[in-house]
């Protein structure tokens, strides 16, 4: 896995962190090319609410564990 810190702004703290991680089911490969094509977004963008679905899942988890419950 390749990590690049990028500093967009010297004189904020908004850093952006790029990752590369090969994809290894090439199911998962052609599933997510298919879906952007499909409507009309990048896979990064894919990827990127991918991923903050799955945290945001296991964040619910923990707080469930611990006994917080929020309520929309």
């Amino acid at each position: 896995m390749n990590i690049k810190n990028k500093d967009n702004n010297n004189e904020s703290q908004n850093l952006k962190e790029n990752f590369m991680v090969p994809l290894t089911n090439p199911m998962l490969y052609d599933r997510l090319h298919t879906l952007s094509v499909e409507y009309s977004i990048s896979v990064e963008q894919l990827v990127n609410v991918a991923v903050k679905h799955l945290l945001d899942d296991v964040d619910s988890v923990r707080n469930l564990r611990t006994g917080k419950i929020e309520l929309e």
